[in-house]
């Protein structure tokens, strides 16, 4: 049987087949883009690279596009692809006659499913940072000892527990959480109206906003433009931490602190207690040096003034001599020790506000723990056997609730408020 080819009334050459092939494609594939798998990806040495997009095919086999990016191309000194990403080709489809080959011409390539993204989140960096959002001088100093801590996070994450657990472990600050979604749709805009409902409470002296690592799907909320601004408007100073130390968000860029992990933010808004009980004794250290530093001098001083007078009055023995009496007294009256004295009794007495101080701030968490223990006491499953009720169990320690989940002749164990009973069962009533 022989074929012949539309628009021919002979047989064709191998030329002509390939060249109408071509045009074919290139005609009808004149710009496509293709999602596969990243294959053979390899850059020869006159600067073309090569490689194959792969999809599973439904049959069982391996779907394969080859692809050529030519070195000629914008993209060609740029493009460096993995074996195993997914990515999205553009280009054009054309024909190489010279093994009866089809590939795709690309002349774009983005990440599958990242590439919106990332435009989105370049355009809102570029636009932000132009209005000036990320402006070092606008970021703020973080209060050394805050009272009231923020913080806007998922109360059912890991990140809330790192963040209360490292703050109350080294400062016994009051910590309020507004709870917010860290991830999907609206996650965003209920971190920002966290973010002001905090704002709108008195005496808040800090925030922090965060979540735990994620891919940048998971994290982009952090990226939105509705809380970077809301971040960049907040009268109290804010501390980004989303995400662990590689990830980099744009309320990093807008908050006045950033924190690599919500574990390091607690760390960076609290001062340890024993940090700061190092310092008070290395003030006090310091006053002290300095206080025996200005009685030195004033001894020494004290020794010279003493020489000039013995000197000038032996040169005016005469009608001097009570004029020194008189000056002697009256250094007498000033000599250091007394200042010292009273240096002491000023050291001890903000030593005693101090240790007040600290007491004090230490009063209410003990309070709370306290309540803690009571309400601890009050749900123990052991409470209602102190009263006289009992609890039946099976001998493999199942809560007997019913009549029926027990039959005449099973052995069962009852527990008292003291001890147990073995008891063997003769009847069951309804």
């Amino acid at each position: 049987m022989e074929l012949a080819f539309p628009g021919y009334d002979h047989p064709l050459t191998v030329v002509e087949v390939s060249r109408a092939v071509r045009e074919l494609l290139e005609g009808v594939f004149s710009r496509v883009s293709v999602q596969g798998e990243v294959t053979g990806f390899k850059r020869s040495a006159n600067g073309h690279i090569y490689f194959a997009l792969t999809e599973a095919d439904p049959s069982g086999g391996t779907a394969r596009l080859d692809c050529v990016v030519w070195r000629s191309s914008r993209i060609a000194a740029k493009l460096d692809l993995s074996d195993g990403e997914s990515v999205v080709a553009t280009g054009r489809m054309s024909a190489w006659s010279g093994s009866s080959r089809y590939q795709l011409v690309v002349e774009k390539v983005e990440l599958a499913g990242r590439g919106d993204l990332l435009r989105r989140l370049e355009e809102t960096r570029r636009r932000l940072l132009q209005e000036g959002l990320f402006d070092p001088s606008r970021k703020r100093t973080l209060p050394y000892l805050p009272r009231r801590i923020g913080v806007v996070t998922s109360v059912h994450g890991a990140a809330v527990r790192d963040i209360v657990r490292t703050i109350l472990g080294r400062w016994p600050a009051q910590i309020l959480v507004a709870d917010a979604r860290v991830q999907g749709e609206g996650a965003a805009a209920e971190v920002a109206a966290g973010i002001e409902a905090l704002n709108r409470i008195p005496d808040i002296d800090v925030i922090i906003i965060g979540r735990g690592g994620g891919a940048l799907e998971d994290l982009f909320a952090f990226n939105e433009e509705v809380l970077v601004r809301a971040v960049a408007a907040s009268r109290v100073p804010v501390v980004s931490a989303v995400g662990h130390e590689v990830d980099h968000v744009l309320t990093d860029d807008a908050a006045d602190a950033r924190a690599p992990t919500p574990t390091a933010a607690g760390n960076l808004v609290v001062p340890s207690m024993v940090e700061v009980a190092q310092l008070l004794d290395a003030l006090a250290d310091r006053m002290s040096a300095a206080l025996s530093r200005r009685v030195e001098a004033g001894f020494q001083r004290l020794d010279d003034l003493h020489a000039r007078l013995s000197g000038a009055g032996k040169q005016a023995l005469g009608g001097h001599r009570h004029r020194l009496e008189m000056l002697q007294a009256r250094l007498r009256a000033a000599h250091p020790m007394r200042r010292l004295e009273e240096a002491h009794r000023t050291e001890e007495a903000l030593r005693a506000r101090l240790m007040a101080v600290g007491r004090r701030l230490l009063e209410r968490p003990r309070a709370l723990l306290s309540q803690m223990e009571l309400k601890l006491s009050a749900l123990s499953p052991h409470a209602p056997l102190e009263r006289g009720y009992a609890l039946a169990l099976t001998r493999d320690g199942r809560i007997i609730r019913r009549h029926d989940e027990v039959a005449r002749g099973d052995q069962i164990d009852v527990l008292l408020g003291a001890g147990s009973l073995a008891c063997d069962v003769t009847d069951t009533r309804p």
